[in-house]
């Protein structure tokens, strides 16, 4: 038996830089153990294929990168990853997503840099060059039909090729590390498939799939299902809507859909006002039994006697009978459906949108035929499952899927388990336990759920309420661990709901009342704030300065502290002696007991040798030759010249040379052991004055002196703010204004929202928008503050303290740049429990975060 191996560091660089979801590192880590315990410990030599079952809407693309990311950076890297695709309209979105440049592009955080080849160059001299060289990873990205067949679309790649010297396929065959991920897995069962696999002879298959075949249930090695997407708040949560009356007529059905339709497209108008983000158009999917019946519901929807017109040239015919370039130009067609300018506001399908297609904008679920636990047991329903917002909006009808079922309410009550049924309600995944002889060992772990996905009503109410008791918990047995940081993980249960279509109705017009949006221009008698907008650009290997908080500048005190104990004012002589014992003479060195005088015939003035440190910290190996280091440069040079203490002038006139060496010894290791934010900033710097006109639709309250926290509320009343009106998520922040807003010390300060001060976090373009921007002005100096409330169960978070450095890098970079004067910028982060110790100080709880 061998030894396994599993690189956990290697894989938490790898989540930390992909910003993986948790359920995406543990499926990525499942896949590392088994194929490890496969190959090394059990010493097979057979190729190692496994499953990713994992719920549509949570990432397999990120799946995907995370395991290239590891398997190239391995101790043995693998080079060659062919990525197969069931069509070519995912083809072309794979290709996309790891191509330099497309928007949806994963390249800017992937290290291993890998050269795409696809149907379009593999046959051209600069791929030859690049299969040729061992140093460069490979990503083949093909549809399933260009390699299993000879003939058709597979023709091209089983020809010989001057320049590959080979047809395609024999180059690919000749790998020893190819590594092949299966798009949408179940879309490959049969011979052709299983021969492919054959003749490739690869090293590791992972299939990647939400919907796997019960014949591969012994392949799945990580499952992560739509139950527990719904409980961690990574999807949409399902709402089945039904009918209490009898009516089941085509265009009441229909009615009832667009309604619900109209009342989401109200309530994102206003999320997306508020937050200033783009528009967002909620589409409803409308699920016919065939093609006939498909044209019917489009020239229902398409009369301007239905609904007054309103949907009139806004619907999208697709059917099931394409096939070809027809089918794959429809699906194409689909994308654009996200796009805030596309009129398109309802699709109407028979039974093709299984995968490929995966836009976020679908609000509503229309099964005008099937039941309602057909439809949950297809893809189709993961047609509706993400989140247009990348997070729940924490309003809930814009965090949820109206699913329109076809049944009566009453009978869908009764049909409550067996819905349950259709979501698999436990998860799997791959593990680490200690064996009794002190040996690492895999071990798969099944986690059932402790209870129902669609609990019972209530017993308290009446059943036809449909509302839905809180169950204790789901897919969190304690030893899953991590998947527990999930956002929605507390209670730990998905609110799946049962309603009548005239209670959602109801409480969607409530959701979704259209209040006048009123305006908040900045009050004129306050003072303005300014705030500098720094200029970012990712570059992955380059680590600043400025990535060194001046929190963590003890080793440079360490350093300073160790220099002026070194070079005393004594110089120590070292004598030699020897000693024999009449076989062997050994000379050794030992220290005089008498010392003599230093002599220091210089007196350099201490502000000469403080540029003389500096100017070798700038040119310290790994350091970047730009401007904006230099800030950071006199920061830590002026660290070490206050730890040498008193005689810092003294020694440095004699010693400056021995310290100067010293001290760019410390910076280069330093730059080597950090873990880089992997932003940095340019020369550039513009001023971002906050000065937005606000616009909600809350209602207002005229103070908040009783320190009540609604979180529907614009609260006045304020002293300091720049607004008359302010609006929280949560009672941390709501209490941070109030202490900020009473502090004797602040001038002026504002509730950010978003876009305000947006701090890039992330290479693939991620902001992170801090909460509050202060100005307060002590001594006559000004200092502006970024201030950030979370939860203390978020405190921890690696993404949370991603944010924090992007924030405290964004303060120094700041700091350091000639073009940023009169102010001092710092970034506080608090827990809601040091809020509440601040008892409405704001100099408290500085004291306490800052």
């Amino acid at each position: 038996m061998g030894e396994l191996r599993f690189q956990a560091d290697l894989l938490g660089e790898v989540a930390h830089r992909l910003d993986l979801r948790e359920p995406n590192r543990k499926a990525i880590e499942s896949v590392i153990l088994r194929a490890s315990d496969h190959y090394d410990v059990q010493e097979s030599t057979d190729p190692f294929e496994c499953i990713v079952d994992s719920a549509t809407g949570v990432g397999k693309t990120y799946v995907m990168a995370g395991l290239m990311e590891y398997l190239a950076g391995a101790e043995s890297p693998a080079r060659n990853f062919l990525l197969l695709a069931p069509g070519r309209t995912i083809r072309g979105k794979s290709v996309q997503n790891f191509t330099p440049g497309n928007p949806k592009s994963l390249r800017p955080v992937m290290r291993s840099d890998p050269y795409v080849v696809t149907a379009d160059n593999f046959n051209e001299p600069a791929t030859r060059v690049a299969m040729d060289d061992a140093r460069v990873t490979k990503l083949y990205i093909f549809t399933v039909q260009a390699l299993t067949t000879s003939t058709g679309e597979g023709r091209a790649t089983h020809v010989h090729s001057e320049n590959l010297g080979a047809s395609f396929f024999e180059r690919l065959a000749r790998l020893n590390d190819l590594v092949i991920l299966a798009d949408e897995h179940h879309c490959y069962r049969g011979p052709a498939f299983s021969r492919t696999l054959t003749d490739l002879k690869p090293e590791l298959v992972v299939g990647l799939t939400a919907t796997p075949v019960r014949a591969d249930e012994d392949l799945i090695a990580f499952r992560y299902p739509l139950a527990a997407a719904i409980a961690d708040e990574l999807v949409k949560t399902p709402v089945m809507v039904a009918r209490r009356d009898d009516r089941t007529d085509t265009e009441t059905k229909l009615l009832d859909g667009v309604n619900l339709l109209r009342y989401k497209g109200a309530a994102a108008d206003a999320y997306c006002t508020e937050h200033d983000l783009p528009p967002v158009n909620p589409v409803m999917l409308v699920i016919a039994g065939s093609i006939e019946e498909a044209r019917e519901y489009q020239d229902v929807l398409d009369s301007s006697s239905f609904d007054a017109g309103a949907w009139v040239g806004k619907t999208l015919l697709v059917h099931s009978k394409l096939r070809g370039d027809e089918k794959e130009k429809a699906l194409a067609d689909l994308q654009a459906v996200e796009e805030p300018d596309s009129p398109v506001r309802i699709i109407i399908s028979i039974g093709m949108l299984k995968e490929g297609w995966d836009v976020k904008n679908v609000y509503v679920i229309a099964s005008m035929r099937a039941s309602v636990s057909t439809v949950l047991t297809e893809q189709t329903l993961g047609r509706g499952m993400r989140l247009p917002f990348g997070r729940y909006t924490q309003v809930e009808f814009l965090d949820t899927l109206e699913v329109l079922a076809h049944e009566k309410y009453g009978d869908l009550l009764k049909k409550r388990s067996v819905l349950n049924e259709a979501f698999i309600d436990y998860g799997t995944y791959a593990q680490l336990r200690r064996a009794a002889d002190g040996s690492l060992e895999v071990r798969q772990t099944a986690i059932p759920a402790p209870g129902p996905v669609i609990p019972a009503p209530r017993p308290s109410e009446p059943a036809q309420t449909g509302e839905p008791a809180i169950s204790e918990g789901f897919l969190l047995s304690p030893e899953l661990g991590d998947l527990k940081s999930a956002p929605g993980s507390a209670a730990a249960t998905p609110n799946v709901k049962i309603v009548d279509q005239e209670s959602r109705a109801r409480q969607a017009r409530k959701d979704a009342q259209s209040d006048t949006i009123i305006e908040y221009p900045p009050l004129p008698d306050r003072e303005p704030i300014v705030i500098p907008r720094l200029m970012s650009v990712s570059q992955p290997t380059t680590v600043s300065l400025n990535d060194i908080d001046p929190e963590d500048y003890g080793p440079f005190q360490r350093l300073g502290r160790a220099l002026a104990t070194e070079h005393s004012d004594d110089l120590r002589r070292t004598k030699l002696s020897a000693s024999h014992n009449w076989q062997k003479a050994q000379v050794r060195a030992e220290t005089a007991r008498d010392s003599i005088k230093a002599a220091l015939p210089l007196d350099i003035p201490l502000s000469e040798t403080r540029k003389a440190l500096i100017r070798r910290v700038m040119s310290a190996k790994d350091v970047p030759n730009r401007k904006n280091e230099l800030g950071a440069a006199e920061r830590i040079v002026d660290c070490v010249i206050e730890a040498m203490g008193d005689e810092a002038q003294e020694l440095l006139s004699a010693f400056v040379e021995v310290c100067g060496q010293r001290l760019a010894r410390q910076i280069s290791k330093t730059l080597r052991d950090f873990n880089p934010t992997q932003i940095t900033y340019t020369d550039d710097v513009e001023w971002l004055a906050i000065d937005k006109t606000r616009k909600a639709q809350r209602k207002q309250e005229a103070g908040h002196a009783d320190g009540t926290f609604d979180k529907a509320l614009a609260f006045n009343g304020w002293q300091k703010n720049l607004y008359s009106h302010a609006w929280f998520d949560s009672t941390p922040e709501f209490q941070a204004a109030g202490l900020i807003d009473s502090s004797s010390s602040v001038v002026v300060w504002a509730r950010l929202h978003n876009n305000d001060v947006p701090i890039q976090w992330t290479t693939d373009g991620r902001n992170y928008n801090p909460d509050f921007v202060v100005i307060e002005e002590i001594d006559g100096k000004r200092f502006g503050w970024l201030v950030e409330t979370k939860s203390d169960k978020d405190m921890p978070t690696a993404e949370v303290q991603a944010k924090r450095r992007a924030a405290k890098k964004w303060a120094n970079t700041a700091n350091s740049s000639p073009q940023v004067q009169g102010v001092t910028w710092k970034y506080l982060l608090a827990g809601e429990q040091d809020v509440e110790d601040a008892a409405g100080l704001w100099g408290r709880l500085k004291e306490f975060c800052g």
